[in-house]
């Protein structure tokens, strides 16, 4: 199997059913504007970063932060954190940056943060992300506040090779909705900080979401075809040059988010969450940084 079905389709084809059955609060639609913060933490670190990056959100909600954002903690992978800022525009985003240059007292507040968090992490990277209605899938069917394991999935394409994404991305959604598979995922299209590439979002409810989709495997390659399957590998050896596949696990202590999402599940995004984090599985090789 090529870069595009093992990346995607093995993994993915877990998050149709259970994501639509548990769907109970309105869509969240995904934001135009996509601002993705990689922190790669020293090895070892974990512990005092995650010390750190907890007060974060409550320094943003004494300050009235206009901006909300979800952090998340790598399952796979070397070790990272990942924050999620959404915005409706780039002027929206420009906006945010001059409210925090034009209070500098809120600036050097998380100034402070940023110079206590800095012995735990070797790398920041930002990239900025444009949504691709289009190539996303069934977003109604999603239910992000109760959302509690990401896929991140990233397609870094060949030089002039962008289009052949679509046809990738409609052979998998075509093959998916044959077998009843309508799963849920937002696509993005880099802007800045990356270049030729592709963001898949797809959120998850439960890891148990991945076990329904290894039962998939093969209902997905018979909807596929060999004639699909033969243009699906065409396409992915002439255009992918390499796919970054991780779990992320969506850490409410390292969250700001809107108050639609803490009225949808106040004991999770609440000070206090129902059930304590469970211990990050020990890593695998390292891949390449997310960015």
């Amino acid at each position: 199997m090529k870069k595009w079905l093992c990346s995607v389709a093995g993994l993915s084809l877990a998050l149709a059913g259970p994501l639509a059955a548990h769907a109970q609060t309105p869509a969240v639609p995904p934001p135009n504007i996509l601002n993705i913060e990689t922190n790669n933490i020293k090895p070892y670190q974990d512990g005092p970063y995650d010390k750190v990056a907890s007060e974060y959100p409550a320094l943003s909600q004494q300050l009235k932060d206009p901006t909300h954002f979800v952090g998340l903690e790598a399952l796979t992978g070397s070790p990272r954190a990942l924050f999620l800022f959404g915005y409706d525009s780039y002027e929206a985003l420009q906006k945010n940056e001059e409210w925090l240059l034009g209070d500098a007292a809120a600036d050097a507040k998380f100034d402070a943060l940023d110079a206590r968090q800095a012995p735990n992490v070797s790398e920041v990277h930002d990239t900025i992300w444009h949504y691709r209605p289009d190539l996303s899938n069934n977003i109604a069917g999603a239910d992000i506040p109760h959302s509690r394991y990401w896929e991140v999935l990233i397609f870094h394409m060949r030089s002039g090779h962008l289009g052949q994404f679509e046809e990738m991305t409609k052979l998998y959604r075509d093959a998916n909705l044959k077998i009843q598979q309508n799963i849920p995922w937002a696509a993005y299209e880099a802007l800045t900080g990356a270049t030729d590439a592709y963001l898949v979002l797809v959120p998850m409810t439960s890891l148990k979401d991945e076990d329904t989709g290894l039962a998939h495997k093969k209902d997905f390659g018979a909807a596929l075809g060999d004639e699909g399957g033969q243009r699906m590998n065409k396409l992915s050896e002439e255009s992918v040059a390499s796919v970054e596949d991780n779990i992320w696990m969506v850490i409410p202590e390292w969250s700001y988010v809107e108050k639609s999402w803490i009225e949808a599940d106040p004991q999770y995004w609440g000070s206090e969450p129902a059930a304590k984090r469970a211990p990050k599985p020990a890593a695998g090789a390292a891949p390449a940084p997310l960015h």
